[in-house]
């Protein structure tokens, strides 16, 4: 069986999902029970209508394609006209910070190029452009749904997959407003924002270091040191379910900006050759944060053809990283990736990252 015809059959099956508004159903985004709007779901849903047509050149795929394109232009998406409404669970803010906003403009960019759609490439450039840079601290604030602006997002795959979202949007909306903070960000990363642990995981969070922050920290870990360890260790594990995903945004960013120096940095070498590591890989198995929600499988499958790894470093292929995902979350008779998984409507919806791959056989018989 081919690749292609996975995304296919979950193409076809994601047909008889779609409301009559356009939109997908929500999902709770996955173990953190964050109960979700159709914003995100819908997204993820389009890209792989538009690869569905690419494939196929069946109108139905495109058809659907323009009415998920249409819910995200609507004002149930947006509905006081500034960024997407994403989540619904009180006490945290509905943007779904930086994340959100990202995936709705990496899908509306993809509509703009594959239907020709000029309107949606000036919504992504709308809504990425509401968000203020920081120039010297290399970040991006939060912006609420109403348009006021809130604080820095200061989780590091947030930051990263936003900087993603800015580069997609130069392919066909290259201006300095938008190359210069990605590039920025980058530069950042590379200098402090971006910390790797010794073994070459990704840490989660940025720490904007202060002496105040850091005093505050150390008082708190000495007076309990075992509570130290034991968030160190929960913290390790959700960081190793959420490696191979950084990995994806920035296998994203290269093939936009090849020449940045980050690339040939020893930082970036150690992070991806992390992959590698037993650590990793066992470390996915009984991880919540790993293939049941974020799917590890198509990520480091597409790193490893982005940034070209060679089998012979030991690297497992690209083959074998699908067909693990594949094996422990797609049903054959349902045609849709909602197996082993607490929320199976945005684990089916994220087939969409397989998208990106070149086809391959694969065998999950």
């Amino acid at each position: 069986m081919q690749l292609s015809d996975i995304i296919l059959q979950s193409a076809q099956a994601a047909l008889s999902l779609q409301s009559s508004d356009g939109s997908f159903p929500a999902g709770h985004n996955g173990p953190y029970c964050d109960k979700e709007t159709p914003v995100r779901n819908t997204a993820h849903w389009l890209i792989t209508l538009l690869k569905a047509y690419e494939l196929s050149g069946d109108a139905k795929f495109k058809d659907a394609a323009s009415r998920a394109t249409d819910y995200l232009a609507a004002p149930e998406a947006r509905p006081m006209k500034k960024t997407f409404f994403c989540r619904t669970k009180p006490g945290k803010d509905f943007c779904n910070g930086l994340i959100g906003q990202a995936w709705a403009i990496e899908a509306l960019v993809l509509a703009a190029e594959k239907l020709e759609d000029h309107r949606s490439l000036e919504l992504a450039k709308e809504v990425f452009l509401l968000h203020p840079f920081d120039y010297e601290v290399g970040l991006w604030r939060c912006v609420n749904v109403d348009g006021s602006y809130a604080k820095f997002d200061m989780t590091f795959n947030h930051q990263l997959w936003f900087a993603a979202a800015g580069a997609m949007l130069l392919d066909t909306a290259a201006n300095d407003s938008i190359c210069r903070p990605v590039i920025r960000f980058l530069d950042r990363a590379q200098e402090s924002h971006l910390q790797v642990d010794t073994s070459g995981r990704i840490i989660h969070e940025i720490e904007l270091h202060s002496n105040l922050n850091v005093v505050a920290k150390t008082s708190r870990f000495l007076c309990h040191p075992l509570l130290a360890l034991r968030e160190k260790a929960q913290m390790a594990h959700k960081e190793i379910g959420y490696h191979a995903f950084n990995l994806y945004a920035f296998a994203l960013l290269k093939q936009r900006l090849p020449e940045h120096a980050f690339w040939h940095s020893e930082k970036f070498k150690s992070l991806l050759n992390f992959i590698n590591r037993i650590e990793f890989i066992t470390g996915l198995d009984n991880n919540k944060f790993g293939y049941p929600y974020n799917p590890p499988g198509f990520e480091v499958a597409f790193a490893i053809q982005v940034f070209d790894l060679e089998l012979s470093s030991g690297v497992k292929p690209a083959e074998w990283w699908v067909e693990q995902q594949l094996l422990r979350c797609y049903s054959l008779e349902e045609k849709m990736m909602n197996r082993n998984t607490e929320d199976p409507e945005t684990s089916s919806a994220r087939i969409y990252e397989a998208t990106r791959l070149e086809d391959m056989e694969i065998n999950i018989g």
